[in-house]
């Protein structure tokens, strides 16, 4: 039986999109602090320049959220690796269960079976 104390070996592709969710979060605060910046100063001129460098990684984030997802699905469904081995071992403990009810009911139900005494015998 496994120790539920043990903590699970985080996956990468989930440890990768966590750092990138941290990494785009801290790059767009950054840009609309220097955009706030450039309009207290008064330069207009950059902010197009921030307003792409802003918009790139959200959107390189949006596709690789779109891949970690497709492949998370491939995993989860019908066919999917996880989805197949989870079923599996479901089947095998309903199968196991089954096996156990069928034996209780077998044992609980069976018809009872003619005592030998042995007074009977001694007296014949």
């Amino acid at each position: 039986m496994k120790k539920k104390n043990k903590k699970e070996k985080r996956q990468f592709s989930k440890s990768l999109l966590i750092q990138e969710s941290i990494l785009i979060w801290i790059t767009t605060l950054m840009i609309l602090i220097m955009a706030f910046y450039c309009i207290i100063q008064g330069n207009f001129g950059d902010l197009p320049w921030l307003t792409a460098m802003a918009g790139f990684p959200w959107t390189a984030y949006a596709v690789s959220q779109m891949y970690y997802y497709k492949k998370s699905e491939k995993e989860n469904t019908t066919g999917g690796i996880k989805y197949e081995s989870v079923m599996a071992e479901i089947n095998k403990m309903k199968d196991y269960r089954d096996q156990v009810n069928e034996d209780y009911m077998e044992l609980t139900y069976s018809e009872p079976q003619e005592e030998v005494s042995s007074f009977d015998e001694e007296t014949e």
